[in-house]
């Protein structure tokens, strides 16, 4: 619930500026159209405010027309998009003076795309003024792809490498040029979507339940971002961007079906009303996995996200977003090392699986030959479940203030809870009886902005951000003796309090572009809670983590004439301690076992990229080229090779968390995205990523960063026929990466494979009527059905799904 004085001064203030400040309105209208200058009916377009957050949508009519109504006067960005085309360049306009504002929006069959973004600044910007990496993935890519997760929508995307240890709903995460998964800061709508009771407080255990069930686009931005979205934004920020909704009511309906026992069902409803005053969209899928990979990893997932904005006024916009998921997994076994006479006696240890009959037979208690396997891939475990669910609640309320400045007050409320049952069945480390781990967290964020145009060339924004978190962890041992029953509860709650500014600069008819921000956030640890657990905490020092003080400049310069654009960015990341990492336990075997430690420090980095995007041919190839670095100062690592020892360590702990020297992550991402013709569209990338540790945590001594491949590339192709069939071929690929395995003799370098994966999506589209069309589809998923591993655990071979999709 949002704190009572927040409440008390924000919402009054905003309402006391809606009184003060009248602002004029104005009308902009346009119209659609393709290269020949024909109409483009049902384009999307979508109109952003230079001056505050807000932004508006809307469809163009049956002649390729469109009009928005009581607009404040002051400066905007437009934009068109619809199937089948390349989206418009964006087109600035301003609203004012006498009469409506015009636009001409074309669209290009020969173009590569370009979209306006809202996340390397934190405000609108056209892709001539972004400097910063910055790829979008929009509707139109995932709906020719045929992709419903998030994570795997991400997959083609520079520098990003994404791991997911099973097939659906199993667990996903992100890793950005070389850094960790949870470096990476994953937003929704520009709020940061976590989860407080994560070893490291981040958002990892919430990527496999993310669905694009009312998703516009999804926004990467790669490298550091800590100025401007706060801890975890280390490696990049990844912004979940809602739809917007708005235009005249339409609508889908979609299932699929096939392989794993996967079946899927959606809906999804948008519109406008009250003359365009009130905007929304809202969404609902429900997918059940039955077999799985091995007939018995069973999911499922209900997810619903719907927003709604209502324009109170030309000056006065109240918005709102909702997004839940439920799901369920059934688990397997983790991954373990074969025994110590299958491995080299030093140096790493290549990863040789020991085969899918001989795994059958460690399930069922048999004897096993190992032949030359070095270790066991996921086994199945009957009784390990888990179950989860989470909602995100934001609203916003944006009053502008004259024509040159606006004021923000927003709330988040994010609530997560995840449960993980497991009990004797199974082959390796299983409990003695049955036994239930719970985690319950809540985030509260709120948030008061303002954006001052101080100038025509100059955009300043500042604002202060309260957050508090929380997490509840609860253990429980079923024990057949009611008398030796366990049971534990830790409950631990963490304020924050924090001030950002930034200054952007549009200099040299906007050819040369300027941001500079900073951010300084402080923090308060209150006393945690214990039951039942050992007192190991009871008397340590709980002091609250040093303050947070990051910054940011990044400058873009455009040649129009060559079509070539210059950027560089340089910042600095921070990640405060997560209260797992302070005040972390673990119950096992009828034990608790603490992980945490209180002194730890918070972890810092320092990063910068330079690069360029050269645009050919009348904008039909684009070529990009980045270098980046990034030096992790000093981090925090979960070290069980002796370092930590119950004889010197103050809580008696065996192993767990502890500070160290950090490493460093370098390399080159290039791209090449060309519409060689108006039915063909071609996107390719290489990555090559060196991301090395300064201290090793195995005894092997090895420096190279864990799930990190030195080599990537990827390729997306399109090729639409005679304006009804869609075929679509991606392809991911990445060299061999090095994973960690505690063996007898301790934690050991396991060298795994080369990850390899193609998927194939066919589709036909049939107009039912005017307004209505039928698409039929088939998505063939690991199209050269390469087996390979993730961390150990077995991923799908080949398999595929077909489905259909009723768009109104």
């Amino acid at each position: 619930m949002l704190p009572h004085r927040i409440r008390f001064h924000l919402f009054p203030l905003s309402l006391l500026s809606a009184c003060a400040w009248p602002v004029l309105a104005g009308d902009l209208c346009g119209r659609v159209i393709d290269p020949s200058g024909a109409a483009v009916p049902g384009a999307a377009v979508e109109i952003y405010s230079r001056e505050t957050p807000a932004r508006t949508k809307t469809v163009s009519n049956d002649g390729g027309e469109f009009c928005l109504s009581g607009l404040p006067h002051g400066n905007y960005l437009a934009e068109a998009s619809a199937p089948g085309f390349g989206g418009s360049t964006a087109a600035p306009a301003s609203v004012g003076g006498d009469g409506p504002a015009f636009l001409a929006l074309a669209l290009g069959l020969e173009k590569v795309s370009t979209r306006i973004s809202v996340t390397a600044a934190s405000s609108a910007q056209s892709s001539d003024e972004i400097s910063k990496a910055l790829d979008v993935v929009d509707s139109n890519e995932m709906e020719r792809r045929a992709e419903f997760s998030i994570p795997e929508s991400l997959r083609l995307v520079p520098g990003v490498r994404v791991r997911q240890q099973g097939g659906p709903g199993s667990l996903a995460s992100i890793h950005m040029r070389g850094m960790r998964s949870f470096d990476t800061s994953v937003l929704i709508d520009g709020f940061r979507l976590r989860d407080s009771s994560a070893p490291q407080g981040e958002a990892t255990g919430l990527l496999e339940d993310l669905y694009a069930v009312n998703v516009g686009r999804i926004e990467v931005l790669r490298g550091s971002g800590s100025s401007l979205y706060g801890s975890h934004a280390m490696g990049g920020v990844l912004n979940i961007v809602s739809d917007h909704g708005g235009g005249p009511l339409r609508g889908s309906v979609e299932t699929e079906g096939g392989g794993l026992g996967l079946f899927r069902g959606a809906a999804r409803l948008a519109g406008a009303g009250w003359k365009q005053r009130v905007l929304y969209s809202g969404g609902a899928s429900h997918l059940n996995v039955t077999r799985g990979i091995d007939g018995d990893d069973r999911t499922r997932n209900l997810t619903g996200h719907g927003y709604a904005q209502l324009r109170l006024r030309p000056s006065s916009v109240l918005s709102g977003r909702v997004l839940a998921a439920n799901s369920f997994l059934q688990l397997n076994d983790s991954p373990y090392a074969a025994p110590d006479g299958n491995l080299p006696p030093a140096g790493y240890v290549t990863a040789r699986p020991l085969p899918r009959d001989q795994v059958r037979r460690v399930e069922s208690g048999l004897p096993v030959d190992w032949g030359a396997a070095t270790f066991v891939p996921s086994a199945n475990d009957p009784d390990n479940r888990r179950s989860s669910n989470f909602t995100s609640a934001m609203t916003a309320f944006t009053q502008q203030l004259g024509s040159l400045a606006s004021v923000r007050a927003s709330y988040q409320g994010l609530v997560t809870r995840r449960a993980t049952r497991d009990g004797p069945g199974g082959t390796y480390f299983e409990p003695s009886f049955n036994n239930l781990s719970r985690y319950d967290s809540r985030i509260d964020i709120a948030q008061a902005r303002t954006d001052i145009q101080a100038s025509s060339w100059q955009l300043i924004s500042a604002g202060f951000e309260f957050e508090r978190e929380k997490y509840d962890n609860v253990s429980i041992e079923e024990n057949s003796d009611p008398a030796q029953r366990s049971f534990s509860l830790a409950a631990v709650s963490q304020r924050s309090h924090s001030l950002f500014a930034q200054d952007q600069l549009r200099l040299l008819r906007d050819r040369l572009q300027i941001s500079v921000s900073g951010r300084l956030q402080t923090f308060q640890l209150d006393r945690p809670q214990f039951e039942g657990g050992p007192p190991a905490y009871a008397g340590a020092g709980l002091g609250s983590p040093p303050n947070a003080y990051t910054g940011d400049a990044a400058l873009a310069w455009f040649a129009r004439t060559t079509g070539t654009k210059f950027r560089a960015h340089a910042g600095n990341g921070y990640r405060a301690p997560s209260l797992f990492e302070r005040l972390g336990t673990s119950f096992f075997f009828g034990f608790f076992s603490p992980f945490g430690d209180p002194r730890l420090k918070p972890e810092r980095t320092i990063g910068l990229d330079g690069g360029f995007d050269q645009y050919f041919a009348s904008n039909r190839l684009k070529v990009s080229a980045t270098y980046f670095y990034t030096r992790l100062q000093e981090v925090i690592v979960f070290d069980f090779s002796g370092v930590i020892s119950p004889d010197t360590d103050p809580y008696g702990r065996f192993g767990g968390y502890r500070n160290t020297s950090g490493g460093i992550a370098r390399g080159v991402e290039t791209s090449v995205e060309a519409t060689p013709t108006r039915s063909l569209r071609i996107h390719s990338s290489y990555t090559y990523t060196n991301a090395r540790e300064r201290v090793s945590t195995t005894i092997d001594g090895s420096l190279r960063s864990f799930n990190i491949s030195d080599h990537m590339v990827s390729l997306l192709v399109t090729q639409r026929f005679r304006r009804r069939v869609d075929a679509t071929f991606d392809f991911s690929a990445a060299s061999s990466y090095d994973f960690p395995f505690f063996t007898a003799m301790g934690s050991r370098t396991f060298r795994f494979g080369a990850p390899i994966k193609g998927d194939l999506v066919l589709s036909y589209t049939h107009p039912v009527s005017d307004s209505r069309s039928l698409r039929l589809f088939t998505r063939v998923e690991n199209l050269f059905n390469r087996a390979w591993y993730e961390g150990g655990f077995f991923t799908p071979g080949i398999w595929a799904t077909g489905g259909l999709k009723l768009q109104f």
